[in-house]
């Protein structure tokens, strides 16, 4: 029997500076956002622009955990860690999730308190002029850091993505709700805060999901999928056993495949690491372990000797 593993041509570790810099411009712009919203909507009494604003504000808070997940995340395997650190990244994405899902439901208790007290934001053509140049801001971070986000094969640049994206929604509810205020309907301030929830804890449940899904080591890719592949290698006769896991850019699989019994240890191992880069070919694998084993009924009446010479 044989073993044989392939490892990725780019890791965590070479991309972790480049995520870093996206994060710590996306971290600067996210800390002006929120400061515009919250001055100005404390100052004119809206609810859905405060809100809006410790919406922002969670943003940079995300940045501020995806720095440190990602500085540990590249740190290169070792003795402890023989699978390497690209989890961390995974729970620092989960968090980004909770602190989503915690805003949701800062902004419903918000909304429940100015439904019971009333009151009416006093908007102004500031209001306006500050929303519309936020949500030009958001859409810029968005699609640069979801484009990144596949550059570098990064879930978190891509949970912090989809976090941004929820702050477009939310900015334009709150534009909505400024024009219904100014308009005599106050109301639509306390509406468009509760669709707001509806949108911001959507997004929270999305990325909890997908982080849970990978920390639970949930399989990746269909078995058959791996076996159609494996099988077209001379010298394959049946796959089983087959195991996956990880998230999209960092997947690692395992698998045994039956030779023929009579192969020479050496040839059978060149089967096992065509295999491997078949499947890292197909599949864009980060690490692959294949185990050789004689077909199912092969017996062997042979044993290995100890140092005594008995076997």
């Amino acid at each position: 029997m044989t073993h044989t593993h392939t490892h990725p041509q780019h890791s965590l570790t070479e991309t972790a500076p480049a995520v870093r810099r996206v994060l710590l411009v996306v971290l600067a712009l996210n800390v002006l956002v929120s400061l515009a919203k919250l001055l100005l909507g404390f100052a004119i009494g809206s609810i859905s622009m405060i809100a809006d604003g410790f919406h922002s504000l969670t943003d940079s808070s995300s940045n501020i955990v995806g720095l440190i997940g990602v500085a540990l995340a590249s740190r290169p395997p070792d003795e402890n860690h023989p699978y390497g650190h690209q989890k961390i990244e995974t729970i620092a994405t989960l968090f980004i999730g909770g602190v989503l899902a915690l805003t949701a439901w800062e902004v419903f208790t918000n909304s429940l308190e100015r439904l019971r007290t009333g009151g009416a934001p006093d908007v102004n053509t500031l209001s306006f002029v500050v929303m519309v140049a936020t949500i030009g801001v958001n859409l810029f971070v968005t699609i640069y850091e979801r484009r990144k986000a596949v550059e570098l094969n990064s879930a978190i640049l891509y949970a912090d993505a989809q976090h941004t994206r929820s702050d477009i929604l939310v900015s334009c509810g709150v534009i909505v709700s400024l024009i219904a205020a100014r308009m005599g309907f106050p109301q639509f301030d306390v509406v468009v805060a509760l669709l707001i929830t509806l949108a911001i804890a959507r997004a929270a449940y999305e990325i909890i999901r997908d982080s849970t899904l990978v920390l639970v080591d949930t399989a990746v890719i269909e078995p058959e999928q791996i076996a159609d592949i494996a099988r077209e290698v001379p010298g394959v006769i049946s796959v089983h056993k087959i195991r996956t896991r990880g998230r999209e850019g960092n997947v690692q699989a395992d698998l045994h495949v039956q030779v023929d019994p009579h192969l020479q240890l050496d040839q059978a191992h060149v089967i096992a690491h065509r295999v491997a880069d078949r499947l890292r070919e197909a599949f864009g694998l980060s690490d692959v372990v294949v185990h050789v084993e004689p077909p199912e009924g092969h017996r062997t009446d042979w044993q290995p000797e100890d140092e005594y010479g008995e076997t």
